[in-house]
């Protein structure tokens, strides 16, 4: 069989990024590594408070990082029990066979800013009446000032029959988890070497609620097709987009490229298909979907749900997401959805001023990517160091987010978009004056090469 090239390490992922430092450069320089809500350089700020921040993912590590260097003498302290850090981009990149499967891990004791206290334990529970967080080894932290980065949960339970422990079996992949994204790279061999015997199906799950990197269930379709037609079977498979609503993006511009993509490609896809059953032993999902039936009593059609059952070779699974646990329980800090409720602009808490979010916690309309990360933990740190001297937020979000998606072995559409206007039209925020609904080489390289070490640095405060 044909397949792309060998999986790249993480260093020779460095070198590369030195080498495209010419095809990224005009795109660097117009969306350069200096967060779009940084201040500019000057002497740090005496403020005094004691800051303690939820999560050492991506946006709470940034921000703890970027106030390091906000404030004279910061008092800091880290919760999170989570000792192993995960490139989460690179989840993608894993499924399509491209870089290893220890390519996304990093340390956290990395990136944990120098004077910061890291309390190697889970935040259960806060109380934001009293300024307390408490922690799974039964401490009682308080704050004066707190910033949560707690991420999502992922629930696959949420669908009958399955559980995450059958990720890699019986066909079933899910880019979002990363024994789910290892899997699904051991799943797509196994499709292909079955295409060689006969007709194959592809099923590419999406999800009603909301979830983080909203490209994400396109780009493992995108490398399936590409993959299976370089291993010369593509015409054996049937590869279909099952996505719960009526639209193939949020943004109207990329949802039609997107659209032209698949036709191109012959890629199926149904409109109004949620996921409810997995039946894994036969390979079989259970889909349900509006229909319009005759209701006698009322005498006029209404809308009810009906469920189809659709069998597989290979499926991929956007688990129910929702925020963490430690927000989604508490009714003072989350919106309906689990999500904190925040000002969308300043990224501070709707109802608590001394809190501030950032990262997939944040219930915002868009933003659930590393790239809104990467916007999200500068201007809250900012303004978080503006309340601290008893000064109004001054640094506002614009809703920017970034989706690299992957339409193949060497392409990349950047979509980047941000709030939509007062009028509800879209706002797109390219970082080059480039038509961005093309594929372009030059973005897969930033997406394969240059991203990790910009991400390395945003975790330093520096991107």
């Amino acid at each position: 069989m044909t397949t792309q090239r060998s999986a790249i390490s993480r260093r020779e992922a460095l070198k590369g990024a030195l080498k495209i430092a010419g095809v990224t450069g005009a795109a660097l320089a117009l969306n350069p590594i200096t967060n779009i809500g940084a201040t500019e350089a000057k002497a740090a700020v005496n403020a005094k408070g004691k800051i303690v921040v939820i999560g050492a993912g991506a946006a709470g590590l940034s921000t703890a990082a970027r106030l390091t260097q906000l404030l004279e003498n910061p008092d800091i302290t880290i919760i999170d029990e989570t000792e192993t850090h995960l490139y989460q981009p690179a989840f993608s990149l894993i499924a399509g066979g491209i870089v290893g499967a220890d390519y996304p891990k990093m340390s956290n004791a990395e990136y944990i800013p120098q004077g910061a206290k890291w309390i190697k334990q889970k935040a259960i529970a806060i109380d934001p009446d009293a300024k307390t967080v408490a922690t799974s080894g039964g401490e009682l932290i308080s704050y004066d000032f707190l910033v949560i980065a707690a991420g999502i949960d992922l629930n696959y339970n949420a669908v009958e029959g399955l559980e995450r422990s059958l990720l890699g079996t019986n066909g079933i992949a899910s880019i979002y988890a990363y024994e789910g994204a290892v899997a699904a790279w051991q799943q797509l061999q196994e499709l292909a070497e079955k295409s060689k015997k006969g007709k194959v199906s592809a099923l590419f799950c999406e999800n009603t609620t909301p979830i983080k990197c909203g490209g994400a269930p396109k780009k493992i379709a995108f490398l399936t097709e590409n993959y299976l037609r370089r291993s010369g079977n593509r015409g054996n498979a049937e590869l279909t987009q099952m996505m719960t609503g009526g639209a193939w993006f949020a943004v109207k511009v990329y949802a039609e490229a997107i659209e032209r993509l698949y036709a191109d490609r012959a890629m199926g896809h149904e409109f109004g298909h949620k996921l409810v059953k997995i039946d894994a032993a036969r390979r079989e999902a259970t889909f349900s979907r509006p229909k319009m039936v005759m209701d006698d009593e009322l005498g006029i059609e209404v809308e009810k749900s009906e469920l189809i059952t659709k069998p597989y070779d290979f499926i991929h699974i956007v688990p129910n997401q929702s925020g963490a646990a430690i927000v989604a329980k508490n009714p003072k800090l989350a919106n309906p959805t689990g999500y904190l409720k925040v000002n969308i602009e300043t990224l501070q808490s709707a109802d608590y001023p001394e809190i501030f979010g950032v990262g997939d916690i944040v219930a915002t309309p868009f933003g659930k990517t590393g790239g809104s990360a990467r916007k999200h933990y500068g201007i809250a740190a900012q303004n978080l160091v503006n309340v601290m001297q008893g000064i109004a937020p001054s640094e506002k979000y614009n809703g920017y987010t970034v989706c690299p998606l992957i339409t193949g072995y060497g392409s990349v559409m950047m979509l980047e978009f941000g709030y939509k206007g007062a009028d509800g039209s879209d706002t797109l925020l390219p970082s080059a004056p480039l038509d961005p609904t093309k594929e372009r080489w030059m973005w897969w390289q930033l997406k394969v090469r240059a991203l990790m070490p910009m991400y390395s640095a945003m975790l330093h405060g520096n991107a």
